[in-house]
Parts: C-alpha cells; sequence; structure tokens
C-alpha cells in the first residue's frame, strides 16, 4: 500500500464515520462530504480516497474541517483547523 493509499483509506474510514443525513445510508457519501465543503468535489474527495491524489495543507484542512476534526497532525505538528481557516480567510482579504 501506497502513502497516498494509507491517507486515502483513513480519510474514508473518517467520512464512513459520520452519519448520512441526505441519502438513506448509514454514513456520508463523497458527494454529501463534496456539498458540505467549500473547494472540494466529489471527485476530488474520490482521488484522495483512491489513494491518487496529491492534496495541499489548505485542502486537507477543509477535508479535516468537513469531517468534523478540531486539529490534524502533519510533520508531527498541530494544525488547529478552525485556527488555520481564520488565519486564510485574512491573509485572502
Amino acid at each position: 500500500m501506497t502513502e497516498k493509499e494509507k491517507l486515502g483509506e483513513e480519510v474514508r474510514k473518517l467520512r464512513e464515520k459520520i452519519p448520512s443525513s441526505d441519502y438513506n445510508k448509514d454514513y456520508i457519501s463523497q458527494q454529501e462530504l463534496a456539498d458540505n465543503n467549500i473547494g472540494l468535489t466529489k471527485h476530488f474527495i474520490g482521488t484522495i480516497e483512491r489513494g491518487e491524489a496529491n492534496p495541499t495543507l489548505e485542502k486537507l484542512v477543509y477535508l479535516g474541517k468537513s469531517l468534523n476534526l478540531k486539529t490534524i497532525n502533519i510533520l508531527n505538528i498541530e494544525i488547529n483547523i478552525d485556527k488555520f481557516i481564520k488565519e486564510n480567510k485574512k491573509k485572502s482579504k
């Protein structure tokens, strides 16, 4: 299994822990996840889950937000998702 595939498998597992409110499924679909996430499409989420994508830090943070995570750990650094998004919005103004 490649490192990208490991990331994709973890994203899929996290997604499958979130109950679906729109569909008749036990967990949220890639489409529901994309609908709840600015900047991520169903296609991109699928490429991450299949281990094909190389997402940026920004994309990982927004993905983490839509997966109801408070933090993500990258390079042994804990990144506060809400703080990152807030700082990112300030930069874009």
